[in-house]
């Protein structure tokens, strides 16, 4: 019975009634139950802090009921002067619609407080860094984002969600490392993949249903959210990245990892990097196509620092690397092998 609820998600909880009824009334035979479960410190105890926090949020609110004297006296005005005082019964009823809805604007202000999100999203060639109310920082690659809780100071796990590609260094607040509380702990979340962190830095990139998961220092553990149970340690200089096959380790190498941070310059610094890899960086950075008319040169390497800054100078770059000619058509650019002549 019991093992139902250690994978309840927020929501879930919402949706149980006996929870809602432990909440309620705090007294009843479903206290004790309650009470025993969550001092077995669950996995998933965070989602029941939250759903009771936000019921209890939401209980608090009083209900206003007109008094008995307020209710006969309007009954009265109505059957007596339903003509001669419409004016005076309007007023009157406006008066009870108005404490109605200040009640029902209480709850939904609550309810959206709780629930609503702050979104920092980035465009095309745009970097942006984001400080979250923990101090903790995010840097933002282009065509990116990350989401947080309006409610942060009042939910008690720090927890943000990410797209394309991001940059974390995030704050340690636990100052005793035999105790960690919830609090202590900072989650990130991008696709089905969650990292768990105390304080570290890492870059986090999800681009093309691939994750890529590469830790500069610190430890973090990551997991996927529908297999929760099997959980990867990562160590300094370790690049994981998860697949349609699950995760893969690609290396443990903290040159390399600090290779994988040089956009945050607008830069890209490779060995062996493939034209195919470099065409990919352009696109999730300006949005834009180049196609390379004959295939086989996708597969020439390269080595060294290649700008990112402007979309001018990576296509110029390219076609000097491949020999090719820039032809243009709307958002997408077109290399073509130039011919050589023949004497």
């Amino acid at each position: 019975m019991m093992d139902k609820y250690n994978v309840y998600t927020v929501q879930d909880f919402l949706d149980d009634l006996e929870f809602i009824q432990f909440v309620k009334y705090p007294d009843s035979n479903h206290s004790t139950f309650w009470k025993k479960w969550r001092a077995e410190n669950p996995s998933n105890a965070q989602a029941y802090d939250e759903a009771e926090l936000y019921l209890r949020s939401i209980l608090q609110i009083s209900r206003i009921e007109p008094t008995v004297e307020f209710t006969n006296n309007l009954f009265n005005e109505i059957e007596i002067g339903i003509t001669t005082n419409l004016k005076i019964k309007r007023i009157k009823s406006m008066r009870l619609w108005s404490a109605t809805a200040a009640a029902v604007l209480v709850f939904l202000g609550i309810a959206w407080y709780y629930q609503s999100l702050i979104v920092v999203k980035t465009g095309n060639g745009v970097l942006k860094t984001v400080v979250l109310p923990d101090s903790s920082i995010v840097h933002l690659n282009a065509n990116s984002s990350v989401s947080y809780h309006r409610a942060w100071k009042w939910i008690s796990k720090r927890k943000v969600y990410t797209t394309g590609e991001v940059l974390l260094e995030v704050k340690h607040t636990n100052k005793d490392a035999s105790h960690i509380m919830s609090y202590d702990r900072f989650t990130a979340y991008t696709g089905d993949v969650a990292i768990d962190v105390l304080g570290t830095k890492f870059n986090l990139k999800n681009r093309d249903n691939h994750i890529t998961v590469s830790l500069l220092n610190g430890r973090i553990s990551l997991y996927n959210i529908t297999r929760p149970y099997e959980v990867k340690i990562l160590q300094p200089g370790d690049i994981v990245i998860q697949g349609p096959g699950g995760f893969h380790e690609l290396t443990r190498d903290l040159k390399q990892v600090k290779h994988t941070t040089s956009w945050t310059e607008k830069n890209l610094i490779g060995e062996n990097l493939s034209i195919s890899d470099l065409i990919k960086e352009f696109h999730y950075m300006y949005g834009k196509e180049i196609v390379v008319t004959d295939s086989v040169l996708l597969n020439n390497k390269i080595d060294g620092r290649i700008s990112l800054r402007s979309e001018e100078s990576i296509i110029y770059t390219l076609a000097n690397i491949l020999r090719a000619s820039i032809r243009f058509e709307k958002d997408t650019i077109y290399l073509d092998p130039k011919k050589e002549n023949n004497y």
